[in-house]
């Protein structure tokens, strides 16, 4: 019997602290349960039920957690570092100061989360609508006004055709890694995509942000067109424009 099994037979509603390191909790169902200050590092949640838990201060480094629910739970200070919540529903979570480091927030379902104060240090928000989600004083996205900047020069190389603009081209991931900004420079052919745009003006910037991938470096740069970033380029080209109008806000931060 796995550690879920045991979870859920056993009906745990208290494991405050707990060391749970490595466990194997695949779809378990831990819906309201109390986790905080637990270690969880390295564990498989894939598709548990973690809805209105308490996972305040919980360690939750390099663990899977993809297509979880997180509805309403509660990650105050918890350490997500590395974490994998691709497809995860956080809806009404609290993430107030989480570690958010390397993590791959892909296509989560924030709406009306809380992301005060976290840190998105390296995150991948691809596919990700954070509109209406509260990023007062999030760290690792760059400054509102930094992003306009980007926005328009990426604006203008479309305009000027100065790179093979294709959303549906994702540039740079394909490479083997890189140990510097000559490696990426030397071997990226083509920006392509508009994250692959930011990727290769970071790395020509010396933020070390462009060595992680493509779809993380536009999501430090141009956060508020992350959530189109699979989206066909008329597509992201439309809100890009409404972007820099003004016709659709920035996202506040």
């Amino acid at each position: 019997m796995n550690e879920a099994k045991l979870l859920e037979e056993f009906e745990i509603e208290r494991l405050s602290g707990a060391y749970l390191s490595g466990s194997d909790l695949f779809e378990a169902n831990l819906s309201g349960v109390d986790f905080s200050r637990a270690d969880l590092s390295d564990c498989d949640l894939c598709g548990a039920n973690l809805s209105g838990a308490d996972l305040s201060e919980v360690n939750l480094s390099n663990s899977n957690l993809v297509n979880a629910n997180l509805a309403k739970a509660n990650l105050d200070g918890a350490n997500l570092n590395g974490a994998n919540l691709d497809g995860a529903d956080l809806n009404g979570a609290n993430l107030n100061g989480a570690n958010l480091d390397g993590a791959d927030l892909s296509l989560i379902r924030p709406s009306g989360a809380n992301f005060s104060g976290a840190n998105l240090s390296g995150a991948e928000l691809s596919g990700v609508d954070l509109s209406g989600v509260n990023l007062l004083g999030v760290m690792g996205l760059a400054s509102m006004k930094e992003e306009m900047e980007m926005l328009v020069l990426l604006r203008e190389a479309i305009k000027q055709e100065s790179f093979e603009f294709d959303m549906g081209d994702w540039h740079g991931d394909e490479y083997p890694e890189r140990s510097s900004f000559a490696d990426f420079l030397n071997t990226c052919g083509t920006t392509h995509c508009g994250a692959g745009y930011c990727q290769v003006k970071l790395a020509r910037e010396g933020n070390p942000v462009a060595l992680i991938s493509a779809a993380v470096a536009g999501s430090y740069a141009i956060p508020s067109m992350a959530r189109l970033f699979y989206s066909p380029k008329d597509e992201f080209t439309a809100y890009l424009d409404k972007l820099i109008s003004g016709e659709c806000p920035l996202l506040q931060r």
